[in-house]
């Protein structure tokens, strides 16, 4: 019984908790709790299938032989099926996550390659790669080094101050490593059967580390800035996560973006209202949840049940 509960709660972890969150959009309030529930619900989601894996033999040779068992080859053989069944989840998930982490890098690296013949010597703007296009776009290359990169288009589109907070935005997810957060989420989304994995997780959580990295900006440059870039590169980008955001950044108070840099009024704007921190509070509340409650209501009873059943 207690590898069919956690068996579902991996589906139901994996396939429909995701739907359920992706329509809380209140959580874009507090985009780092939001992130970590997220975080919550795919290792708990990971564990929950591990332990089925580990369960299911156990359970299926207390089923035919009773509650009393030996440590036997039979028992030992269970043991062996289970362990075999857990690691094969592992493994899997270990192989697909560095066979992402090469294919990225070496990805990451060949772009670096191209930067050096490709972009643009320019005096005023030392700290970018720019390359020629007349498409507006502006992005990061994480690794060592980091490079942010924009196109002539973009300089050519905003005004030096939108500029510097586009740059910040993209400096912030360099700083917080937000490209790992993205790689960790990709690697379980692609290791996941397909029946019972969602896009929804990779999707939300790729939209929230874009409201973190708004959040560094504004704390740096203002909000002003920053919403008067998107506004500038929305119609190019066609893209409605952008008008979100341009909405979220509007909630910022006028006086946080008066203050501009690092102004203590910036930094208690984007770190939320305080009527965000109950909101924050319940998010990271129920990532502790999602991980500790399965331990203790279905892990723990099926442990000691099953150590009991051998004499410990």
């Amino acid at each position: 019984m207690t590898a069919l509960t956690l068996a579902a709660l991996a589906v139901l972890l994996s396939r429909f908790a995701p739907v359920l969150l992706a329509r809380a959009r209140l959580l874009d309030r507090v985009p780092r709790a939001a992130v970590v529930l997220w975080q919550a619900v795919a290792g708990a989601a990971v564990l929950a299938a591990v332990g089925a894996a580990l369960a299911a033999p156990e359970e299926l040779v207390r089923a035919l032989r009773g509650d009393r068992l030996r440590l036997d080859p039979v028992v030992l053989l269970a043991a062996a099926a289970a362990a075999a069944l857990a690691g094969v989840i592992v493994l899997r998930l270990a192989v697909v996550a560095l066979r992402l982490g090469v294919s990225l890098r070496r990805r990451r690296r060949r772009q670096r390659e191209l930067l050096d013949l490709l972009d643009s010597p320019d005096p005023e703007h030392l700290r970018l790669h720019v390359l020629g296009g007349q498409v507006p776009m502006a992005y990061c290359v994480p690794g060592r080094p980091a490079s942010v990169v924009v196109t002539e288009a973009t300089l050519r589109m905003l005004s030096p101050s939108q500029l510097e907070a586009v740059v910040a935005h993209e400096r912030a997810h360099l700083r917080a490593r937000h490209d790992l957060v993205l790689e960790g989420f990709t690697a379980l989304h692609v290791s996941f059967p397909r029946f019972v994995r969602s896009r929804l997780a990779l999707e939300a959580v790729r939209r929230l580390l874009e409201m973190l990295a708004d959040d560094g900006a504004v704390r740096r440059v203002g909000a002003a800035p920053l919403r008067q870039a998107l506004a500038e590169l929305a119609p190019t980008a066609d893209d409605g996560e952008i008008e979100a955001r341009i909405a979220r950044l509007g909630d910022v108070p006028a006086q946080a973006e008066a203050d501009g840099h690092e102004g203590p009024q910036a930094r208690a704007a984007t770190r939320g209202a305080p009527s965000s921190l109950p909101l924050s509070a319940l998010a990271y509340a129920l990532a502790l949840a999602v991980l500790a409650v399965p331990t203790v209501a279905i892990v723990s009873p099926w442990l000691r049940t099953a150590l009991g059943a051998i004499g410990f």
